[in-house]
């Protein structure tokens, strides 16, 4: 890239043919697209910065992809050490909360465990891995209305064992 206007024009050009391949690159680095986004802006900022000490016949692609490649691995190493420091700095958790938690768990298994596996294996699928009803027929080999109509009685079933046991509890 030369200097002046026609230097202006070269790095618009330049921008505008890499850009694209640039944030797609660094996006499955960083798997963020704000972040892939902000990393780009920074690599050509910075190419456009160092254009002076790349020689005549210089890659600008090949310094660019590396620059931001660089730039992205950066960007998750400190994320990674910041999730490392972070744990240790997590506040106690109160012991009553805790308690609840543990019984609640508790009371949800003891309902699953009362309901039949297929029933078990629905909810699991409804709501654990967010499948639709008709999903979740095609998977059990049923795709036909009344599967969903059995389904929907399984989730009924188990949401009235747990409301009992929930009562139950309460009036304790």
């Amino acid at each position: 890239m030369t200097e002046g206007d026609d230097a202006g024009r070269a790095f618009e050009a330049l921008y505008r043919g890499l850009y694209p391949l640039v944030v797609r690159t660094v996006y499955l680095v960083a798997l963020n697209p704000d972040v892939a986004q902000e990393i780009c802006h920074e690599a050509f900022l910075r190419l456009w910065q160092h254009r002076s000490r790349l020689g005549e016949n210089a890659n600008e692609k090949a310094w660019l992809m590396r620059v931001a490649i660089n730039l992205a691995i950066d960007h998750r190493r400190s994320l990674f050490t910041a999730l490392r420091h972070r744990g240790s700095d997590a506040p106690p958790i109160d012991p009553a909360t805790a308690a609840m938690a543990h019984i609640e768990r508790e009371e949800m298994r003891r309902a699953l465990l009362r309901l039949r596996r297929r029933d078990r294996a629905l909810l699991v699928l409804r709501f654990e891995q967010d499948l639709s009803f008709p999903e979740i027929g095609r998977i059990f080999g049923r795709p036909e209305p009344g599967f969903i109509a059995r389904s929907t009685g399984s989730t009924g079933r188990w949401a009235a064992l747990h409301q009992r046991r929930r009562r139950s509890r309460d009036e304790q």
